[in-house]
């Protein structure tokens, strides 16, 4: 005895959809799980976890952020929003602009 099945028995569609890759606030382009560092309740790409002011890559835990933008802990953070005074924010420059023409450390 043959039993016919309904039709859409045999339909291939696979219902299973993979969760979509979370985008990187940086670059906006997926971050896969090999290249995911989790940091600010968001993940990025290792390369495009990056100082705000001097550009350099940051590691999980090794920087400070501002309105949801990473800095370097010291100096960068310091020098832009830190207390102003001597040895303080106002006064010190970034790693990134010591040694240029515009320094400031130059013209004292």
């Amino acid at each position: 005895r043959i039993v016919a099945l309904p039709q859409p028995f045999f339909t291939c569609t696979m219902p299973f959809k993979p969760p979509a890759n979370p985008k990187c606030p940086k670059c906006g382009k997926d971050v896969y799980f090999a290249e995911k560092a989790t940091a600010l309740g968001k993940d990025w790409h290792k390369a495009c976890l990056k100082c705000g002011k001097c550009n350099k890559t940051l590691a999980n835990g090794s920087f400070l952020e501002h309105e949801g933008t990473p800095y370097c802990e010291k100096p960068c953070y310091g020098a832009l929003f830190g207390p102003a005074g001597y040895g303080r924010g106002g006064g010190v420059e970034s790693h990134k602009d010591f040694g240029h023409a515009q320094s400031e450390l130059q013209k004292k």
